[in-house]
């Protein structure tokens, strides 16, 4: 006879800890991520994964079909593939959990999803009111949409500026800072109507197509000097001529025809509509540029150019009109 032993092994099971995927947001626009990992900041990416993935994920489901002939017998084969991404950009979210137990680091994130305006007006609003300083009316940040939005939800006029740091862009209030997002980003290019200098394109409603070649219409109330400037969508300043004389009460073509390069409308990204910022500077003399890069058929990604802020202060004693292009895909 054999007799068979049942032995009980006690393998200890590691709890997570008690308030993982428990804690409750503030409020509806609040999202809590959580991230667990033998390295904290693994832990901590993968909390950021996770609220990216609740604020706006694509999933992208495709099936592909091929046909087979194989000594006479045809043969059909489908394959399907399914992806999905999350596209966000987080910035001001805080730690509100963080646990490091039997080799495996605990997190947990929140972040608060609106607009980055909003919470840049929810920090003034905890400064006392004498300490908001008016804006100077001639800067141009007093015209853009942003500058506008601010005075509105604020209830009155206060300084504020364009910086750039560590490849973010923040809009600043002395010691404030907050990093825009996107949208409120692209509030910061309007065009500026100056009656002492006009600028226009050649097309319709001043608005292109990806592929368009066109050039500038520049009339002016003096005779000068005219340098045309392009801000692209993420912030880079080119130079597209620099210090081109013009004559009082005439339209000069900017570009002319016997330039060596004409403009053609292009994307930063394919397929999706951008804009640009173009600026005309009048001067009675000659001046240099170098601080900002010069325009040509490549791409500029140097972060160095990436120096709208220097433009804004760069204009504030010039006389100057912008003019914002939208370029639409093909």
């Amino acid at each position: 006879m054999k007799y068979f032993f049942l032995l009980l092994v006690s393998v200890p099971l590691f709890a997570v800890p008690s308030w993982y995927y428990k804690l409750k947001p503030q409020n509806s626009a609040v999202y809590i991520g959580y991230g667990v990992s033998d390295s904290g900041m693994k832990a901590k990416q993968d909390a950021l994964s996770d609220i990216a993935s609740q604020i706006f994920v694509v999933v992208d489901d495709s099936v592909r079909s091929r046909v087979k002939d194989n000594n006479g017998h045809i043969n059909t084969y489908s394959e399907s593939a399914s992806s999905q991404k999350s596209f966000a950009t987080i910035c001001d979210y805080k730690l509100l959990k963080s646990e490091y137990d039997n080799g495996a680091y605990y997190v947990a994130l929140s972040y608060e999803n609106t607009p980055s305006l909003d919470k840049f007006v929810k920090k003034l609003k905890k400064l006392k009111k004498h300490s908001l300083v008016t804006q100077n009316p001639k800067n141009y940040l007093y015209s853009t949409l942003i500058g506008r939005d601010l005075q509105r939800k604020l209830g009155h006029k206060v300084a504020f500026n364009l910086v750039r740091k560590d490849k973010k862009w923040y809009i600043q209030h002395k010691n404030i800072m907050q990093v825009l997002d996107k949208k409120d980003f692209a509030k910061f290019f309007v065009t500026k109507i100056n009656p002492k200098v006009s600028l226009h394109t050649n097309k319709r409603r001043d608005i292109l197509h990806e592929g368009d070649k066109f050039y500038f219409k520049v009339k002016t109330e003096e005779d000068g000097y005219v340098t045309l400037l392009d801000v692209y969508e993420n912030g880079t300043v080119a130079t597209l001529v620099k210090n081109v004389p013009i004559k009082k009460g005439q339209i000069e073509k900017i570009p002319d025809e016997d330039f060596e390069s004409v403009p053609e409308a292009s994307l930063l990204v394919k397929g999706e509509e951008t804009h640009d910022l173009y600026v005309a500077v009048f001067l009675k003399k000659r001046l240099r540029f170098d601080n900002f890069a010069y325009a040509d058929n490549v791409l500029i990604s140097e972060e160095k150019y990436k120096n709208f802020d220097a433009l804004i202060h760069f204009l504030d004693d010039k006389i100057y009109t912008t003019l914002k292009i939208v370029t639409k895909p093909r």
